[in-house]
Parts: C-alpha cells; sequence; structure tokens
C-alpha cells in the first residue's frame, strides 16, 4: 500500500514539475524577446514594426509579436503552437536565412497569416479594437464612414489593415511570375491552320499583315486558325454588336464581355451573320464574323493554364480589401463595374484588369462557361 501511494505521490510531483515546465516554455516562446531571437525576424519584420504605430504611439500602449500574432486564450494558444513547429522546421532549414529568400516568400507569409486572421475574425486586432468602443465622431469623416460600413457589413479588420505593421509584400509578383512563363511557352508555339488558340496578350487586328492595325482582339478568347503566314496568322473572329455600339465586338449575345474593339475601317470587311432582338432589353444583338491577321508568339492551344493564372491574380488582388467574392455572386455585365472601380485600389495594369474580367465574367452566374 504503502509503495502505491509513493507511486502516486511520484507521480503528481513529475505532473506539477512537468506541467510547470511546458506552461514556462509556452510563455517563453510567447515574448517578443523569442519572436526576434533569431536573425530572420530580427532584421526584417522587427526593423519594419519599429517603424509602426504598434511599437510607439502617442498613448504609449504598444502591441507585441504575440498580441498580434498568437492567441490568448489557451486552447487555440496551444493550436497555434503547434502550428509553429513548421516554423520551427523551415528555421532549420534555411528557408529565410538570407534576405533575399524572405522578400521571395514574403507575399506567401503574409498571405497566409492574412487568411488565418480573416478565419478567425481578427480575433487579436479585436482583443484591443472594439467597434463599440469607438468614437466615431473623432475620426476623420473617411475612416468614420470605413469603420461605419465595415461594421455593418460585418467586415474584419484585416480586410482592410494588411500590412499595419510590416511592409506590404509585391502581391503582383506570383501571378507574374505565372505570366512570364506562359508568355515563354506562347513565344514558341506555332499554330497550325484549324487549330484553336486562346490569345494571352491583347492584340492588333490587321487586314493584312503589313498593314495599320485597325482593332484589337482582347485576351482570353479562343479563336480559330486559318492561315499561317510568317509571323502572322489569320484568324477568324465571331462575336455581336449591340445596337448602337459597332466599335465593339461581344464574346456573347445580350452580355457586354469583350472580344474585340474595331475602328470605322474594320466595319466594312464584316460579315453579318444574322440578329436577334435580345429579350431582357429589346436591343437587336447582330452577329457578326471577322478575319483579321494578328502576329504569332502570343497564343496558348489550351485555356486551363490561363485560367489558372487568372484565379491566382484574383486571389491575389482581390482580397486586399476583402474575401475573395465568388465570380458567379454576380452576373457579366455587373463585374464591368465592379473591376472598373476596383481596380484603382489595386497594382493591376489595364492588361491584367481586363483579362480578370473576362475571366470574371465568363464565370458569373449568367456567363458560366
Amino acid at each position: 500500500m504503502k509503495k502505491w501511494v509513493l507511486i502516486g505521490l511520484a507521480g503528481m510531483v513529475a505532473g506539477v514539475i512537468g506541467w510547470g515546465g511546458f506552461n514556462t516554455a509556452l510563455e517563453a516562446t510567447n515574448s517578443m524577446a523569442f519572436c526576434i531571437s533569431c536573425h530572420e525576424m530580427r532584421d526584417t519584420v522587427y526593423v519594419e514594426y519599429q517603424q509602426s504605430p504598434h511599437f510607439q504611439n502617442p498613448s504609449g500602449v504598444r502591441a507585441t509579436c504575440p498580441d498580434c500574432h498568437v492567441p490568448r486564450d489557451w486552447s487555440h494558444k496551444l493550436i497555434r503552437k503547434i502550428q509553429a513547429s513548421g516554423e520551427l522546421f523551415h528555421w532549420a532549414a534555411g528557408s529565410i536565412d538570407t534576405a533575399e529568400k524572405f522578400e521571395a516568400k514574403r507575399h506567401t507569409l503574409a498571405r497566409r497569416e492574412w487568411e488565418r486572421m480573416r478565419a478567425n475574425d481578427s480575433r487579436e486586432c479585436r482583443n484591443c479594437h472594439s467597434f463599440e468602443a469607438m468614437a466615431f465622431h473623432k475620426q476623420s469623416i473617411r475612416a468614420s464612414r470605413a469603420m461605419r460600413d465595415a461594421a455593418k457589413d460585418g467586415k474584419t479588420c484585416i480586410d482592410c489593415h494588411k500590412a499595419v505593421a510590416h511592409k506590404m509584400p509585391d502581391v503582383t509578383a506570383t501571378h507574374r511570375r505565372l505570366l512570364a512563363d506562359l508568355k515563354a511557352e506562347a513565344a514558341i508555339i506555332r499554330p497550325s491552320p484549324g487549330d484553336h488558340v486562346v490569345a494571352l496578350d491583347n492584340l492588333p487586328l490587321r487586314p493584312s499583315p503589313e498593314s495599320e492595325a485597325e482593332g484589337e482582339l482582347a485576351a482570353g478568347h479562343l479563336v480559330r486558325v486559318l492561315t499561317v503566314e510568317g509571323d502572322f496568322a489569320r484568324i477568324e473572329i465571331t462575336g455581336w454588336q449591340r445596337e448602337g455600339t459597332t466599335a465593339l465586338l461581344y464574346a456573347r449575345q445580350g452580355k457586354r464581355i469583350t472580344l474585340a474593339s474595331l475602328s470605322e475601317t474594320a466595319l466594312p470587311r464584316r460579315q453579318i451573320l444574322g440578329s436577334v432582338e435580345d429579350a431582357e432589353s429589346g436591343q437587336v444583338w447582330t452577329e457578326t464574323r471577322l478575319l483579321a491577321w494578328v502576329p504569332m508568339g502570343a497564343f496558348l492551344r489550351e485555356t486551363a493554364p490561363l485560367w489558372d493564372y487568372a484565379e491566382r491574380m484574383a486571389k491575389d488582388n482581390c482580397t486586399l480589401c476583402h474575401a475573395q467574392k465568388p465570380a458567379a455572386g454576380y452576373g457579366a455585365d455587373d463585374w464591368i463595374g465592379h473591376i472598373n472601380s476596383m481596380k484603382r485600389l489595386t497594382p493591376l495594369t489595364e492588361a491584367e484588369a481586363g483579362l480578370l474580367l473576362t475571366y470574371l465574367q465568363g464565370r458569373a452566374k449568367d456567363g458560366a462557361r
């Protein structure tokens, strides 16, 4: 009996010591000193953090690394610590042990943290900030409007406040690398007559290889190759023109999905295939066929790689201010207004925004393909 009592007491002592040691280790790894104990963090994000209001501000309140990146409640904290074991592996493997390696992965690392914070409704931010405690009347008009709208629409802090304590990553880096790879592939593709190919870039349309351009084919649309001559291909474009808008050719009847833009000189070369009255708008839409020459070197044989690139572009740019909206959440024509109003808030070029619009319109609730 005495033996079992001693064993029980020893077990209790071991449990207390073990739990105390575990809790001590947990707290030790939950400090600013631990977070910047390696040069990967100390020489990069910590330097950026020191320039932010979270480090120094008029009220003298400082938010440290664990305040923003580690949950306070025990269960979520433990889960986060377990997840962080993978970060220790990459530290040991030297995945970001130089400034160059870190910059190459900055967007991936930031995106992972943004997604984590969005998933938990910016829980760590809300430990200090809340809509209920905000004095909106003391904020600037712009800030007050944004905060009130965010509260009403159920937005979360990280939707708008990315890079609040660290340098904003280049969100275009990943999808532009994909584009560079696609361009390298397209440069060596020589389609044959009868092939259906998709344009990677906006391409000038010419009545002959030597002529001046009289229009432009929009990227992202399949066309049929009729003839190949040197560095040019003659293609067939079939689309729709809306009543009163002859300068634009649309990919689908009744939907403003731009297929090509045409100058006045191109109009006489159109072949009219037929007309229909749109049931919703009452407008007359005319199906049109146009033959034109385009330069080679910017065609892909399949659309899938191009749409993978467009989806990456959407994920990287359409989440800068809010969660990504599903393409099928809006109509094809609705997406025009959304992209036109939002593209100014992104680093996208006009060509990139145009392809993104085509991608979203093609998957809209009334334009899915």
